[in-house]
């Protein structure tokens, strides 16, 4: 975010209980992301019904969702997201 601050355009500096705030909130929603590629890919294999390609992407989308969830806000480092 930028702001006008003494006659100039500045980058806008967050203080580390906001920018804990903005990570808690992109692990919120990187963690409801991953649940709704989950839910249904978990339902095929429960049913029996999953392709191999769609085991391989549930595995894949659980293992994110864990490191996700692991993820220290206070020092974001997010894992790469599945294809």
């Amino acid at each position: 975010m930028w702001l006008y601050q003494d006659g100039k355009v500045v980058q806008r500096a967050y203080s580390p209980e906001e920018l804990r705030k903005k990570a808690e909130a992109e692990k919120v929603r990187r963690l409801a992301e991953a649940e709704a590629a989950i839910a249904p890919l978990a339902r095929a294999v429960k049913r029996d019904i999953a392709t191999d390609e769609e085991q391989k992407r549930l595995d894949a989308w659980e293992l994110y969702s864990v490191l996700v969830s692991r993820v220290d806000t206070a020092s974001p480092d997010w894992p790469e997201k599945p294809e």
